[in-house]
């Protein structure tokens, strides 16, 4: 299969489509556009979205349905036909997206707040990110973080769904270290020190071979 996935120079949502590649050992091209590049391309895009995984010639849009479709890929393990192990993937999937849904607010917040309503000389823009996203790290994160260390003590420790990575790691693990990173406002890079069994899930997920040696180049 001839594979490209284009996307922004970011992870973002994209990563963990990469990481599904990476983890199947399936070669792809890797596009990346630069944002000023985005206002004339967005217009020829379906959805005007993007990520856009092409496979031989096909295009595939949204993230979710594109990790779905290659989690079949391989040995399939990534995203197993089994309906039993196949729920709680999707489960955790669900409870990701819950993080995510819980978060972006306060991200576009910062961002683009006109779409929340405010004017673009917002006066009370900085004071009133900082508060939401202080507020989201001392009521929101710790209960996703809580539903993620009960899943990792309920499949034994290792990964979200059991002893093997599947596509609920893929999308997990770059969410994660996204909130590691300090590269957000408010949002310490230490953040998740306070959940010893996120931060040991984080460096098994790091030594998996594959991501590895994916994060030593990238």
């Amino acid at each position: 299969m001839k594979i490209k996935v284009t996307y922004f120079p970011i992870e973002a949502v994209a990563e963990k489509v990469r990481l599904a590649l990476v983890m199947t050992n399936t070669p792809f091209e890797d596009e990346r556009i630069e944002m000023k590049d985005w206002a004339a391309l967005k217009p020829t895009v379906k959805y005007n979205q993007l990520p856009v995984l092409e496979v031989d010639g096909q295009k595939m849009y949204q993230s979710q349905a594109q990790l779905r479709f290659l989690g079949r890929l391989g040995d399939g393990s990534l995203y197993p036909q089994d309906p039993t192990k196949a729920y709680k993937i999707d489960l955790m999937l669900g409870l990701c997206d819950d993080l995510v849904k819980g978060f972006i607010p306060s991200l576009y917040l910062g961002m683009r707040h006109t779409m929340f309503g405010y004017p673009e000389d917002w006066s009370g823009k900085a004071e009133t990110v900082k508060a939401v996203r202080e507020k989201f790290i001392k009521d929101s994160l710790p209960v996703h973080m809580e539903h993620l260390t009960d899943a990792l003590k309920e499949g034994g420790g290792k990964f979200v769904c059991g002893d093997t990575v599947t596509i609920a790691d893929l999308q997990w693990y770059p969410q994660l270290r996204y909130f590691t990173k300090g590269v957000a406002d408010h949002i310490p890079a230490d953040c998740l020190n306070a959940y010893p069994e996120v931060v040991a899930y984080m460096e098994r997920m790091l030594e998996v071979p594959q991501i590895k040696e994916w994060y030593s180049k990238h």
